[in-house]
């Protein structure tokens, strides 16, 4: 079976551009909308990941896709590949196996993924700095509808912090933060 992974970054940002090319040759798309930080942060990709068998193809769009992390990065497709699982990135039109040339290359790319990970992040950092001299930055905001939804989810004594966190399509750090501010108030 050919399985495709697509990832971004955040909520707000979309997966389009990815889908538009791996719906076209996978028999299933699984996507996400997390960091490319760490992988093991990732449920959807984890449950791919235990999901493949030998004899099956995981096709992602680029390497910084499936990991922004080298060490992350080559143990993944290391356990894949031990699986006997072709693993493919398309915008380089390239499938990873076990020799050592096509080790070096994805060594490579995955430097290249973490390096620009860290530039994007030095960009921030600057940038936040600057605003909090100019008094233009207030760090993230409240989302005041979200909190008092998951209050009210949390008052009915219904639902675990994981069911609030899909229902609320927020993660579960928020709800754990959500209560532990709803009893230090009460």
């Amino acid at each position: 079976m050919i399985f495709g992974y697509a990832r971004v970054s955040t909520k707000d940002q979309n997966l389009e551009r990815q889908l538009s090319v791996l719906n076209s040759v996978c028999d299933k798309v699984i996507t996400e909308k997390a960091s490319g930080k760490s992988t093991s942060e990732r449920p959807e990709l984890q449950g791919l990941i235990s999901h493949l068998r030998e004899g099956d193809t995981l096709i992602v769009k680029s390497i910084d896709r499936l990991a922004r992390n080298t060490k992350d990065l080559l143990e993944l497709v290391d356990k894949m590949i031990e699986r006997g699982v072709t693993v493919k990135f398309l915008d380089n039109s390239m499938s990873f196996d076990n020799t050592p040339s096509s080790r070096l290359i994805l060594t490579m790319m995955g430097a290249v993924a973490e390096f620009e990970r860290g530039i994007i992040a030095s960009r921030r950092d600057e940038g936040i700095a600057i605003a909090k001299e100019a008094g233009k930055y207030k760090g993230k905001q409240k989302n005041h509808a979200l909190h008092a939804k998951v209050i009210n989810m949390l008052r009915t004594e219904k639902y675990s912090p994981d069911e609030i966190a899909k229902l609320c399509d927020c993660g579960r750090a928020t709800v754990f933060r959500v209560k532990k501010d709803m009893l230090s108030s009460e």
